[in-house]
């Protein structure tokens, strides 16, 4: 390698992970391991806070791990940061209803976002979050079941069980020829969470497609193991469904050719 060339690539490291590194390896005495270990929970805890990431609409939200069980101390409990949309524009329709209708679908919204990430909220939570009683939640929840919607909170997750996710049932129903307004209406999702779950759904199909493992799928795409099975088995059942076949086609070919479009760009630019 040049000298040249090495003069750049030591411009490049100049980042933050390195003046970090250098602190805690020189002001610490901090082996490397646990140096490289540091920066990276540091790293983390950055990108969660960063409002750069944060959208229109959003908020950061704290609330305690979907995995912690009943009767743990409130001192114990594993805590998440969960980005929440609490505005989005799907709202503005459903004000213009009613005011009822907006909280319902606020109310399935957040619950179903903060579960995507590893949280069940509370209804003192939505409270908080929405300006409502608890009761007036509570009283929506019930309405909600009554709809066959079963919102995602702390209180009812037995009543979850181990089914099959918000996300797979979405994906299937527009496999299965319904419009993006017959899901919004049936499910109270935003057209931006049914838009994201089929983009999900179709990355993991074209995946699998290419021989990569459940695993390297799971790493790749950042989603949990078992949302990757549910999105693989769904494209196994569609992909022999001659009446799902041409819509899974469709939306496959769409999602690949972002994907070469954007790679003719990045290469246009270099």
């Amino acid at each position: 390698m040049s000298t040249e060339k090495k003069n750049y690539l030591g411009i490049s490291k100049r980042d933050i992970s390195q003046e970090l590194f250098h602190f805690l390896k020189t002001d610490y005495g901090f082996p490397n391991a646990i140096c490289r270990s540091l920066v990276n929970d540091f790293q983390m805890f950055n990108d969660m806070y960063s409002t750069s990431k944060i959208l229109d609409g959003q908020l950061l939200y704290r609330a305690v791990s979907s995995n912690v069980s009943h009767g743990t101390p409130v001192d114990d409990m594993k805590l998440n940061t969960i980005r929440l949309t609490l505005m989005s524009k799907d709202d503005i329709k459903a004000a213009i209803k009613s005011q009822d209708e907006l909280l319902k679908n606020r109310i399935v919204r957040l619950a179903n976002e903060a579960l995507d990430q590893g949280v069940y909220l509370t209804q003192a939570d939505l409270s908080i979050i929405l300006g409502e009683s608890i009761k007036t939640i509570s009283r929506h929840c019930k309405q909600l079941k009554d709809e066959d919607i079963i919102v995602p909170t702390r209180g009812n997750r037995m009543d979850i069980g181990p089914g099959t996710s918000h996300k797979t049932k979405i994906v299937e129903m527009y496999l299965k020829g319904y419009e993006f307004t017959d899901i919004k209406r049936n499910t109270r999702h935003s057209s931006e969470s049914i838009m994201r779950y089929l983009n999900e759904f179709s990355r993991c199909a074209i995946l699998y497609n290419e021989k990569y493992s459940l695993n390297q799928i799971r790493m790749i795409t950042e989603h949990s193991e078992r949302l990757v099975k549910e999105y693989i088995e769904l494209y196994k059942q569609m992909k022999r469904n001659k009446e799902c076949k041409d819509r899974l086609e469709e939306l496959l070919n769409n999602v690949k050719g972002k994907k070469m479009v954007y790679a003719q760009q990045e290469q246009g630019g270099e």
